[in-house]
């Protein structure tokens, strides 16, 4: 098994470094509600993870504790090899960890095409 520094190169060749965050034993209650219990993860550098699981399984919450919007009952999130303070989201950002929302529908009864070609719009204006 690798530590926290060491790194490797998989066998299609991408070069993971080192763990640059690490979830430890983190568990989040709402009230009496245990929405993730003892949940416990890294991420190297170069790495991509994925959490999956049905509805209800606390994907979202696992993301909200990492990015600040929730503080853990329980654990410790810790980044480049210290524990993160508690803070405000907009001050995890700046270090490197950021949360994007999922939003279906920002206005009812528009496309996709047409959210896109609004965005590209607006990046013309702004250049």
């Amino acid at each position: 098994m690798l530590d926290s520094t060491e790194g490797y190169t998989t066998s299609d060749g991408r070069k993971i470094g080192g763990v640059v965050m690490e979830m430890k034993n983190i568990t989040l209650r709402f009230g009496g509600v245990v929405a993730i219990k003892d949940i416990s993860f890294d991420i190297r550098e170069g790495e991509i993870r994925a959490i999956i699981g049905p509805n209800g399984a606390g994907k979202s919450s696992m993301l909200n504790g990492i990015s600040g919007f929730y503080i853990p009952s329980e654990g410790e999130v810790w980044y480049r090899g210290k524990p993160r303070p508690q803070m405000r989201p907009y001050k995890v950002a700046p270090p490197g960890i950021a949360h994007n929302f999922q939003k279906i529908a920002l206005f009812e009864g528009i496309s996709c095409l047409l959210y896109t070609s609004d965005a590209a719009d607006e990046k013309e204006n702004v250049n």
